[in-house]
């Protein structure tokens, strides 16, 4: 999937995103990125990118947040401190 932001182009990877803590991996329900970034563009919802901070640095959503996945366990009480929907994506 592809879509411009802001004039750059960004390619979408993945069918769409994850909502955390409900659930990720395979048994997931997945959230289209468009309803993702509504809910960003609301003020409901944050943006966190799980892929490495190297992947994330080689071009990511504008204004997601890069917390690796293996990461996410250790930072689970500063998500939830965001006071936001966390949505994950990973590509």
């Amino acid at each position: 999937m592809r879509f411009l932001w802001g004039g750059v182009l960004i390619a979408i990877l993945t069918i769409g995103c994850v909502v955390w803590p409900e659930g990720t991996g395979p048994s997931a329900s997945p959230m289209p990125l468009d309803e993702a970034l509504a809910r960003r563009d609301r003020g409901e919802a944050v943006i966190i990118d799980v892929r490495s901070a190297r992947t994330f640095a080689e071009g990511h959503i504008p204004g997601a947040i890069s917390i690796p996945a293996n990461k996410i366990p250790a930072r689970v009480a500063e998500i939830r401190g965001l006071g936001k929907l966390p949505i994950l994506y990973c590509g």
